[in-house]
C-alpha cells in the first residue's frame, strides 16, 4: 500500500525502558512519557559498599558521593553498614544498557587481571586480614587509576586503623595513615579521606591527653585542648564520651570558680568561667542560667 500526502513519525515516548530497581535488586520498566519520577531513589547498601563506589556504580562518577551524603545528611566520611537505606539522586542514574556485539568481542584474558585482583582483595576484606590487603591494593601498578582499588584500600585501612586503635598501638595507626598520605598514587578524594582519619586520630589522642590533665586537676590546660578539639570537630564529639567526661569534670570546676566570683560580686570574673564552658558545650544550663543573672544584675547595678 502506498501513502500519499501524509507523513508518519513513529511516537516511541510509551515503550518500556529497562532500568535497574534499587530497592531490591530487580528490574522494572519505566514509561519515558510519564511525569511522575521521582528525584531520589532509594538504595540499600552492600557488603564492601562505600560512598564512593555506589557513587560510582549507581551514578557513573565516584566523585558525586558528595552529593549522596548531602542528600542523605551525613558526612562524607561517615560509616555505612549493611542494610542501609540511603537515598540517591535519579538524576543521572545509570541505565541498564543492551550489551553491544563490540562489547560481546572482548576477549576473558583481557578482564582476567582486573577480577582476579578484586576476588584477591575481596578475600582479604571478608576474612578481615586488613593489613595484607593494604599491602597487596599498594603493590598493584594500576593504583593511581584504579578507583575501585582505592576504595577498598581505604576500607581496609579504616578497619586496620580501627584495631590498632583498639589494642592501643595509635602511633601504629597515625604511622600508616602517614604511608598512605604520602603515597602520591591516591585520588584527591582519598586523600582527603585518609586525613580526616588522621585529623580524628590526633583528636583522640589530645583527648587522652586532656582527661589525664583533668585526673591531676591541671583544669586550664584541659580546657585548652577540649577547646581546640571542639574547634576542630565541633557538635560531632559530643557521641565521644571520653571528651564529655572530660569535659564534665573541668566544666564543674569552672562552675565552682564562678559561683564564688558571683557571689562575691565579681561579676565580670564569674562571666570569664561561665564564657569558657559555654565554649565547648553551647548548652550547659547552669552557664546559661547565670549568665543572664549575671547581665540582669550588671544592669541593676548601672542603674544606681
Amino acid at each position: 500500500m502506498t501513502l500519499t500526502g501524509c507523513s508518519f513519525i513513529e511516537d516511541r515516548s510509551q515503550e518500556p525502558v529497562e532500568i535497574i530497581d534499587i530497592s531490591d535488586g530487580t528490574r522494572s520498566s519505566y514509561k519515558g512519557g510519564s511525569n511522575q519520577q521521582s528525584d531520589t531513589i532509594e538504595y540499600t547498601v552492600r557488603t564492601g559498599d562505600t560512598l564512593g563506589s555506589i557513587a560510582k556504580k549507581m551514578l557513573g562518577n565516584a566523585q558525586r558521593y558528595l552529593e549522596i551524603a548531602k542528600l542523605n545528611s551525613i558526612e562524607p566520611q561517615a560509616p555505612i553498614y549493611v542494610g542501609q537505606k540511603l537515598k540517591l539522586p535519579s538524576k543521572g542514574l545509570i541505565l541498564v544498557q543492551p550489551r553491544t556485539t563490540k562489547q560481546a568481542e572482548i576477549k576473558p584474558e583481557q578482564t582476567t587481571n582486573v577480577e582476579e585482583q578484586r576476588s584477591e582483595m575481596d578475600a582479604l576484606l571478608s576474612e578481615q586480614r586488613y593489613y595484607e590487603a593494604i599491602e597487596h591494593a599498594r603493590a598493584q601498578e594500576d593504583l593511581s587509576d584504579n578507583n575501585e582499588l582505592q576504595e577498598q584500600l581505604i576500607i581496609a585501612t579504616q578497619n586496620q586503623v580501627r584495631l590498632f586503635r583498639e589494642e592501643g598501638l595509635t602511633g601504629e595507626a597515625e604511622g600508616l595513615l602517614q604511608i598512605l598520605i604520602d603515597d602520591g598514587r591516591l585520588s584527591d578524594s582519598s586523600q582527603q579521606i585518609l586525613l580526616s582519619n588522621l585529623a580524628a586520630l590526633n583528636v583522640e589522642q589530645d583527648l587522652a591527653e586532656a582527661k589525664q590533665l583533668a585526673d591531676q586537676q591541671e583544669f586550664d590546660k584541659s580546657y585548652d585542648i577540649l577547646l581546640s578539639a571542639w574547634q576542630v570537630s565541633g557538635a560531632r564529639l559530643e557521641s565521644n564520651a571520653l571528651f564529655t567526661g572530660t569535659r564534665n569534670k573541668v566544666s564543674e570546676n569552672y562552675h565552682q570558680k564562678a559561683l564564688r566570683l558571683y557571689r562575691n560580686q565579681e561579676l565580670d570574673e564569674a562571666l570569664i568561667y561561665w564564657d569558657k564552658v559555654l565554649t565547648i558545650n553551647p548548652s550547659d544550663d547552669l552557664a546559661l542560667v547565670y549568665k543572664d543573672r549575671v547581665k540582669s544584675l550588671k544592669e541593676r547595678l548601672d542603674s544606681l
